[in-house]
């Protein structure tokens, strides 16, 4: 399956050097739906998407003179562009939460010093390897949210545009990080204990990293013990739409030695967002072309069914 899903995903890359104009009034305090904890659940991973962004850029580049098969070298270049304009609009994203008084200056430096260390003691492959798996991550994240527009229903229009260009360019690329380990590393079973090892590395550095940047944003920001703030985003992670329970399922077919990031085929998905996207030019009406397609259109907060054929 691996190797017939392998390149199916390549044409799918483009590079798109966006600009969004971000200030206090865009990025709020509670930005995500005016809800502490759903907030700081993503502020303790978006901390880190500047310098990790950058970190896997550089793994990529690293690899790129062991690099045999042309597609994915090309691929790659597509994908270091993508994630500098990335690193560079979550740079700006995450120093308005600053002005805001959310300290992510500091969970983003506390992912700089592990990720100075890992560098240090790790292989060019076995970085490659995490970050194969982080992507893999970033990935299942950007689906489900994909799926689930209406979780961002009272964000701002501006942030929330960017928010889902990130999504679809996530999922563009979502194979490249993994090829360029693969064909890099050899294949065979030295880069299958590789990727295992990656992986569970990713997992037992990504989690706790997540769960203590949550809990001390939430301390700072005197929601810890905001326990309505908490239920919602139990359920959101768990339930409805169950963001989290759907990464946990997604780390299983990892472990697989066939397994390719392509086996879950969500083109069509980011191909909506694209074709409004290449016609109007315009983030926002992209956005909303990946609401129509949801189940249900939506008129503000409200949910109402599908028009019949012909009165839409």
């Amino acid at each position: 399956m691996a190797l017939a899903n392998r390149k199916i995903g390549y044409g799918e890359v483009v590079t798109r050097d966006l600009h969004f104009s971000m200030n206090r009034e865009t990025v709020t305090r509670h930005w995500f739906n005016n809800d502490p904890w759903c907030t700081h659940w993503m502020n303790a991973i978006l901390a880190a998407v500047p310098d990790g962004e950058r970190w896997v850029m550089n793994s990529a580049r690293r690899q790129l003179d062991k690099l045999r098969d042309p597609e994915v070298r090309k691929a790659a270049g597509e994908f270091i562009r993508q994630e500098r304009t990335h690193a560079r609009e979550h740079d700006e994203m995450n120093a308005i939460c600053v002005q805001q008084g959310v300290p992510i200056d500091k969970v983003e430096t506390t992912f700089k010093l592990i990720r100075k260390e890992l560098q240090h003691r790790l292989s060019d492959d076995m970085q490659s390897s995490i970050a194969a798996a982080f992507e893999h991550f970033t990935a299942i994240i950007s689906s489900v949210l994909l799926e689930h527009a209406e979780l961002f229903d009272e964000t701002h229009p501006e942030l929330r545009a960017m928010l889902y260009w990130h999504f679809v360019e996530e999922t563009e690329h979502k194979s490249v990080s993994f090829d360029v380990f693969v064909d890099a590393s050899g294949g065979g079973l030295r880069s299958y204990r590789l990727r295992i090892s990656g992986m569970m590395l990713a997992i037992s550095l990504g989690f706790p990293i997540m769960i203590g940047n949550q809990a001390f944003l939430l301390y700072r920001d005197k929601q810890l013990l905001n326990l309505r703030s908490a239920t919602h985003m139990l359920k959101v992670l768990f339930v409805k739409p169950g963001i989290l329970s759907k990464v946990l399922a997604g780390v299983f077919p990892y472990f697989s030695p066939t397994f390719h990031p392509w086996d879950d085929d969500n083109r069509e998905t980011i191909r909506i967002w694209k074709r409004a996207y290449e016609q109007t030019g315009d983030t926002h009406k992209a956005f909303e072309a990946l609401v129509k397609h949801q189940p249900g259109i939506r008129t503000g907060l409200r949910t109402v069914a599908h028009p019949p054929e012909g009165l839409s």
